[in-house]
């Protein structure tokens, strides 16, 4: 048992894990200095006290809207107990919203920052296979028709389209693909062939708007291919989300720049998702420190000439509060750009507020209902995703996932679980169930 001896300012008492054996441990989430910490200790490997969050009153304001959770059948008993029984169990708290497949696990590229980095070679998953994991998720999350197809690198592979219309076929109206866009960079007639399938946008792996941050987080200068992926989109007329790994001291200080190529081409740019990067899997590059949303937020507000405020961003709530929080931005003839939630208040946030909103729409349907249904202006979804590994994992967060891996084997199990490495990158899943007793709990 964890005591709170001499540890002052408790904000909350949670769950964790080791980083080294990934043992359940007790946790106290604490303010010190004004920020916010977390405090745990293993018995075998001692103590742990990492860093959260920039600011403790905004953590517990986040912390306070959170939305009415709602479970679904489960499809796991519980054994031993959260993260041990993931697929989902019945202490899961939320049903999930963005589904993910993985159609393969090669890729084109060894990243010096990957969550997946498999410690092995799996063969990719057949046709059937992806089939039966297709009618999982339609079958348990019922209500859902988006999916992400992800890996790996899936442009890998050929049969791709098939793949989508596979998709398609079982049910799945959004169909999002996750790549880092070598592949459709060089091959517009393939990637005709995926929209023609039924791929509804592209996902795309964008770390910075100049090569020296890409070199050091890909491994090779990519922002040529990048540009030419998104030629090639605009040329199909397929939306991209892009996707940026944040981490402190590589590219932190892109966000202001991204940001401006993003609202310089919303013609074809229909998101942007920020990732703070979390210590699963290969993480080779200099660990600094984890950067949180309220992090990423204030970042922003300091690149951004005083256009976006961190206190734009809000919690999505269709998750825990703290695991995404989101800005809309519009463009402006003075200043280029501004904020659409800048007057956004508390009271209209709960009005308008939708539980059953993915993660990045879930503003926009809020500034739709305050207008009255109205058309709501172009502009650029901007979410901050708060992604959890070993040192930061909060057991209460990861119980509100709604963002859910479907396995071969007939689970679905919540991203930051499933991604879970310790700190020699052993993955917590996917495990067979004869190596899920070695690993403790108490």
């Amino acid at each position: 048992m964890l005591s709170s001896q001499g540890i002052l300012n408790i904000i909350d008492e949670t769950q964790s894990v080791c980083p080294v054996c990934l043992k359940v441990l007790m946790a106290l989430i604490y303010e010190r200095d004004g920020q916010v910490y977390m405090n745990k200790t293993c018995p075998d490997h001692g103590k742990f006290d990492i860093y959260l969050w920039p600011n403790a009153d905004r953590y517990r304001w986040f912390s306070g809207l959170a939305s009415h959770t709602s479970s679904r059948r489960s499809q796991t008993d519980t054994l031993l107990g959260c993260p041990f029984d993931c697929g989902l169990c019945p202490g899961h708290k939320r049903g999930i919203f963005l589904s993910e497949i993985e159609v393969t696990w090669r890729c084109n590229l060894t990243c010096p920052v990957c969550y997946l980095a498999p410690d092995r070679m799996y063969s990719d998953p057949s046709l059937p296979t992806i089939t039966e994991m297709l009618k999982t998720i339609r079958s348990f999350d019922v209500q859902s028709t988006s999916l992400q197809i992800t890996g790996g690198e899936p442009t890998l592979r050929q049969d791709l389209p098939e793949i989508i219309a596979l998709t398609r076929q079982n049910g799945f109206t959004a169909i999002e693909l996750n790549t880092n866009g070598i592949i459709i960079a060089n091959n517009l007639s393939f990637l005709k062939d995926l929209v023609a399938a039924g791929l509804t946008n592209i996902y795309l792996q964008f770390d910075a708007a100049e090569p020296q941050a890409t070199q050091r987080l890909r491994g090779a200068d990519l922002l040529h291919s990048k540009l030419a992926a998104i030629s090639h989109c605009r040329q199909a007329g397929l939306p991209v989300i892009l996707s940026a790994t944040i981490v402190e001291g590589i590219n932190d200080n892109q966000l202001g720049r991204i940001i401006d190529f993003a609202m310089q081409n919303l013609d074809v740019i229909a998101g942007l998702s920020l990732q703070p990067a979390f210590w699963s899997g290969r993480f080779d590059v200099e660990k600094r420190r984890h950067l949180s949303l309220g992090d990423v937020a204030n970042k922003i507000a300091q690149q951004s000439d005083g256009r976006i405020a961190a206190t734009d961003f809000w919690p999505v709530g269709c998750a825990h509060p703290l695991c995404d929080c989101s800005t809309y931005l519009i463009p402006d003839k003075e200043k280029g750009y501004r904020s659409f939630t800048i007057d956004l208040t508390e009271k209209d946030f709960r009005k308008y507020f939708d539980p059953a909103s993915p993660q990045g729409s879930a503003i926009t349907e809020i500034i739709t209902g305050i207008y009255n249904n109205a058309s709501v202006p172009t502009g650029l979804p901007v979410l901050i995703m708060g992604l959890m590994d070993a040192w930061t994992l909060d057991l209460k967060r990861l119980q509100e996932c709604n963002l859910g891996v479907a396995t071969a084997d007939g689970r679905t199990i919540p991203f930051c679980a499933y991604h879970l490495t310790d700190i020699t990158g052993r993955r917590l899943y996917p495990l067979s169930k004869e190596e899920l007793p070695s690993l403790g709990h108490s």
